[in-house]
């Protein structure tokens, strides 16, 4: 089973948010797990799942050029254009992937349409090692989203996203 261990820098609660966290899917859920560790026994202390139907897009990139373009709604759309291409014009101006300053961590950002129909982000802080690794999951997870028909809240902010492209910029409102 693929997998990448990464910590978080914003989009979930979590009980520790220093932990190691555990990133696979299966075939319907991106699932993430935050564990600790008590005497010798590895506890699970929350599942995270995110249905694949839901899952929008994925990138790898470095903490510093998300937070040098992410101040503003126009910034946003920006930095989702680049990363998710047509679909990231307007996810990115709908949601925010969290503020740090000077660092140039690389990070993996998962974008997904929640249970409440709104667009979010989990954006997480890879270990030097765990670049490569977290890459080659990205891959596979891509794959993997192939077979999965989208949701109909996905389709349509993704549809959203394509039209904004055609016929031109995204509005912003500031």
């Amino acid at each position: 089973m693929a997998k990448a261990l990464v910590r978080l820098l914003h989009g979930l609660e979590l009980k520790d948010p220093d932990t190691l966290l555990e990133v696979t899917f299966d075939s319907e859920f991106l699932i993430i797990v935050e564990k600790s560790i008590k005497g010798f026994k590895t506890i699970v202390e929350n599942t995270f799942k995110i249905p694949l139907a839901n899952f929008l897009g994925s990138t790898i990139t470095t903490e510093k050029d998300l937070t040098e373009v992410n101040k503003s709604v126009i910034g946003r759309g920006i930095v989702g254009g680049l990363l998710f291409g047509p679909a990231g014009l307007v996810l990115g101006g709908m949601s925010g992937i969290g503020t740090k300053k000077g660092s140039t961590h690389q990070v993996y950002i998962v974008s997904f349409v929640s249970s409440n129909g709104e667009v979010r982000n989990i954006t997480f802080k890879m270990p030097i090692p765990m670049v490569s690794v977290t890459q080659k999951f990205d891959d596979k997870l891509k794959k993997q989203l192939i077979k999965v028909p989208r949701s109909e809240a996905a389709i349509n902010i993704l549809k959203q996203a394509q039209e904004q492209e055609q016929y031109g910029k995204p509005d912003v409102i500031l």
